[in-house]
């Protein structure tokens, strides 16, 4: 049953993804040789290349289970490790690294076509930006994770050339120097016209259905453009404020387009054609079965541990009671052990038999849809924020208490909004969430979870900081790396005490492929590093 039910639908939209891509053919004037595999095509166009980078957006399994619920839950404390898996991190990590470099590939080939386009070069506008996007969030996404890495060398082994199969490794600051510069040309130069032309009135390439992701939609790529820019000047504006300050003002006084309400941006089953999610989430939770809701996530939600305590209503959507029907989160740390595994694939017939767990589990609902929920990416909730931060710290914009309490607001909202939008859609046969799920909250409701004196604005302007580092911090419940992410760029993220399994994580340590694989450089960069440690702070760390 498995297998059918998993396995297939993992299948079908990877085929869906390649054979959709491999159907259409543009950009026909410049297209690329490969080296000749017998039974493989010799050639491939942009179209293709793009499908490809965009179905490297799924998660991968062994990245969940290992990375992110044995690492990024319990050392964000977004959630609580009852026992350990014998997942390894190393594994995760070599996950992460295989599918980055693999999609790297893709878009440098993908640059080489538009710089050999024989065209008008204003007519690749719209596919230069894309390709930019899609490098930038996929390389912030790892540089964050390891640190320094290969990236301006890497990604070449197509050509050929055997001085491109061992790259050198870039300082992380200048990989971000280059992805933002990339992400300002991408803002300045997109044309969200619905059939754009240059001056001399010739139409602008586009992917077409390549563009599996927003489907040709650029004016969501702008907005998603904007929002990449203004997370990752944020990110690094304690360490290189000349670069990050005017990124940040560009954006928010220029009120430039961002992600808003209704368009968050993830691989979204529905928006995507109503293709079926892998199965690795599920995977990540049925196999590793020790994750559970942490007291540091439920003292945000709740004053205690009944029904009548919990302020915030994501409580219901983001928790479940332990098999007594009680609640009872699970404190990292601790040492508790609770072997029940409430994530196993019986609970399609009998949604109550959560196995005799001890602890609460994360929502049964949440962890096993694969049709409706997405892989997320950015929230307009987390533009709230980091909106609501510059404000509160003057960063590109005045300090400004009452803009920030007006963004915090919002972007506390639009999270509680987003979530109880989930729950009221996921709706599959054997779990309807739909279904079960509580009402949308009313605006009484609302202002009882702002009200609350763990959530409500004061007139102390640190502790409203650390209240907008909270909000933003929980917003990450299905995120862990960002969560991860801000706890190590600000250290104010709640904590419920420091277990010491995770003091001084700061990044995942480099494949040991790479000590194989690319020596010279590796031992380099080491060396360099005064080691290959989790210890080791990544650039832009506090």
């Amino acid at each position: 049953m498995l297998k059918k039910v998993y396995m297939q639908p993992t299948k079908k939209i990877i085929a869906s993804l390649i054979g959709v891509s491999l159907l259409f053919i543009a950009c026909t004037k410049d297209f690329q040789g490969l080296n000749v595999t017998p039974g493989e095509p010799t050639t491939t166009t942009i179209p293709p290349l793009t499908n490809g980078v965009i179905k490297t957006l799924f998660l991968k399994g062994q990245e969940q289970a290992a990375i992110h619920n044995e690492w990024y839950y319990p050392a964000t404390q977004l959630g609580g490790l009852s026992g350990s898996s014998g997942y390894l991190i190393e594994n995760g990590a070599q996950d992460v690294w295989n599918d980055y470099y693999g999609a790297l590939q893709n878009l440098k080939l993908i640059q080489d076509m538009i710089n050999a386009y024989s065209g008008d070069k204003t007519e690749m506008d719209n596919v230069q930006a894309i390709t930019y996007i899609l490098r930038a969030y996929k390389t912030f996404r790892v540089t964050d994770q390891f640190g320094d890495m290969p990236f301006s060398e890497a990604g070449r082994a197509y050509t050929g050339n055997t001085a491109s199969y061992r790259p050198k490794y870039d300082a992380q600051q200048l990989i971000y120097d280059s992805l933002l510069t990339n992400l300002a040309w991408a803002a300045q130069h997109i044309n969200t016209n619905a059939n754009p032309t240059t001056a001399a009135g010739k139409p602008y390439v586009a992917i077409g259905t390549g563009d599996t992701f927003f489907g040709g939609k650029m004016d969501q790529w702008l907005s998603l453009c904007n929002s990449l820019r203004l997370r990752y000047a944020i990110q690094m504006v304690e360490k290189d404020p000349a670069t990050a300050t005017p990124i940040i003002k560009d954006v928010i006084s220029n009120n430039l387009p961002v992600i808003t309400e209704g368009n968050d941006v993830g691989m979204w089953p529905e928006k995507m054609g109503g293709w079926i999610l892998n199965d690795s989430r599920f995977w990540a939770f049925s196999s590793h079965r020790f994750e559970r809701v942490s007291t540091t996530v439920w003292n945000l939600m709740a004053d205690g541990t009944t029904d009548a305590s919990i302020f915030d209503p994501r409580a219901w959507l983001f928790a479940e009671t332990n098999q007594a029907g009680k609640w009872a989160p699970y404190k990292v740390g601790s040492g508790v052990v609770d072997n029940a595994n409430p994530y196993q694939q019986n609970r399609d017939a009998d949604v109550t038999d959560k196995n005799g767990s001890l602890y609460s589990s994360f929502n049964w609902y949440l962890v096993r849809d694969l049709y409706y929920q997405p892989e997320l990416f950015m929230t307009a909730s987390e533009v709230h924020f980091l909106k609501a931060e510059a404000y509160a710290r003057g960063l590109g914009v005045g300090k400004d208490a009452t803009q920030a309490q007006a963004e915090y607001i919002a972007g506390i909202k639009s999270s509680v909004n987003f979530w109880y939008n989930i729950a009221h859609n996921t709706n599959v046969t054997n779990d309807n969430w739909a279904a079960v799920a509580p009402a949308t909250p009313t605006d009484a409701q609302l202002n009882t979870l702002l009200a609350n004196p763990k959530v409500a604005f004061t007139a102390d302007d640190a502790a409203n900081l650390k209240k907008i580092y909270a909000q933003e911090w929980l917003s990450f419940y299905r995120e862990p790396w960002l969560a991860f992410n801000l706890w190590r760029r600000t250290g104010q993220t709640p904590r419920d005490g420091e277990p010491a399994a995770y003091t001084g994580f700061s990044r995942l340590t480099y494949p040991a492929s790479e000590s194989v694989n690319n020596t010279d450089n590796y031992n380099h960069q080491v060396a360099a590093m005064g080691g290959d440690a989790r210890t080791t702070k990544v650039w832009w760390m506090k």
